[in-house]
C-alpha cells in the first residue's frame, strides 16, 4: 500500500513539474514569435523577449 502512495505522489508531483515547464516556455516562445517579426537580429528579439516578460510581471 504504501508503494502504491509514493508512486502516485511522485506522479502528481511530476505532472505538476512539467505543467509549470510547459506554462513558463509557453510564454516565452510567444513573445519570441511577436518580437521576431519586430527585430531581425538574435539580439534584439532576445532583448524584446525579456522587456516583454517583465512587462507582464507588472
Amino acid at each position: 500500500m504504501k508503494s502504491k502512495q509514493t508512486i502516485y505522489a511522485i506522479t502528481v508531483f511530476t505532472i505538476m513539474v512539467v505543467a509549470l515547464y510547459v506554462a513558463s516556455t509557453f510564454e516565452y516562445y510567444g513573445f519570441y514569435e511577436e518580437c521576431k517579426i519586430e527585430s531581425n537580429s538574435q539580439g534584439g528579439i532576445e532583448a524584446c523577449v525579456d522587456y516583454k516578460i517583465e512587462e507582464s510581471k507588472k
